[in-house]
């Protein structure tokens, strides 16, 4: 007795599920270098690239992982190393993800601990901040969203500077501090502040950038969502090309702060042609600052940069509460022809 032959409709539709699932698989390796490329071309100057550039980044490495699954459903091992390949350039290209080791102390080089934190300016727990602060035992630290009395000294000990919404704290003195007015809004958005620690004198620029010029929550309609996005790009290049021009050349520098915007703009970009980023040198992990609903940490947007012969040689970040931003905290070197306070 012969065995009944297999229906035309049903090969067919074995055939187009065997199509699909490697189908989705090869789309699943392709979307996160697309993104990339978005991010890149056009970038900032397209809604779509801006859109890529400062969403999170974490979930395109999910999605290759789900193109892994179905090319093992579909046993196509070609489709598994491709899709394995393509999580592993989401994790380190497109999310950032940092393997770095702490730099070795360099001999005789005198050394800074300094802290940047988004504290959240509405907070009233001012020894939950006070005491966080202290236990990191900082040199320098610099502080954004911190205009209210609240946080008026804060460190015993400690001088300060300030600034609109920004202080600088230092254990030491505070030889010079101003702070430029942005020609647009006629707010300050960055301290500059010559200081003088055991360790030597240096500059220490507290940073903070907005991502809109009036403080708004984003839009979830489509096209305003657009206009606040691409507004947030003008923003940025304002404050950006003031910045780039208010930073000083030849001396030992760090600059630190909420700057709200990730590794992947241009901006970032911009930082990077003239000075170091910590994390991005001896950090490890994301690096993600701001939380999501207290939870998730979902975007890099603090930073402390090195120049004029500052070195970092750790970068860590540390518990955030009560604010949506993890502080971070790094270690320095100094250059030795800086490091005498008497010079």
């Amino acid at each position: 007795m012969s065995e009944n032959p297999e229906p035309p409709k049903a090969r067919r539709n074995r055939r187009g599920s065997c199509c699909i699932i490697p189908a989705l698989s090869l789309l699943a390796a392709l979307i996160p270098v697309a993104v990339w490329v978005l991010q890149h071309v056009p970038g900032e100057e397209a809604w779509v690239g801006a859109a890529l550039v400062y969403a999170p980044t974490m979930q395109w490495v999910a999605v290759p992982l789900v193109g892994v699954v179905l090319a093992l459903a579909a046993r196509r091992w070609r489709l598994i190393v491709l899709n394995a390949a393509s999580a592993a350039f989401a994790l380190f290209v497109v999310a950032g993800y940092q393997l770095n080791e702490p730099a070795p102390i360099p001999p005789e080089r005198p050394i800074v601990r300094l802290a940047s934190w988004n504290v959240y300016g509405w907070t009233d727990e001012r020894e939950l901040v006070q005491d966080r602060i202290l236990s990191w035992d900082c040199d320098v630290v610099c502080l954004q969203e911190s205009a209210r009395p609240v946080f008026r000294d804060l460190l015993p000990g400690y001088k300060s500077a300030m600034a609109a919404d920004l202080r600088v704290f230092v254990r030491g003195k505070v030889i010079s501090a101003h702070a430029p007015l942005d020609p647009t809004s006629r707010k300050r958005r960055m301290l500059i502040c010559e200081v003088e620690t055991d360790a030597g004198r240096f500059t220490v620029v507290n940073v903070h950038i907005p991502r809109a010029e009036l403080a708004r929550r984003t839009p979830r309609e489509f096209e305003p969502l657009i206009e606040y996005i691409m507004a947030g790009v003008d923003v940025r290049e304002q404050k950006f090309g003031q910045l780039m021009s208010e930073l000083p050349d030849g001396v030992p520098l760090v600059v630190a702060g909420d700057m709200n915007t990730p590794p992947a703009s241009r901006y970032y970009a911009r930082m990077a042609e003239r000075f170091t980023d910590a994390f991005g040198a001896v950090g490890r992990g994301f690096g993600n600052t701001f939380i999501w609903r207290q939870r998730l940490p979902i975007l890099r947007i603090d930073y402390v940069w090195t120049g004029g012969g500052v070195e970092p040689l750790t970068c860590t970040m540390r518990d955030h509460s009560p604010s949506d931003h993890r502080p971070l905290v790094a270690e320095v070197a100094l250059p030795t022809e800086h490091s005498d306070p008497s010079d």
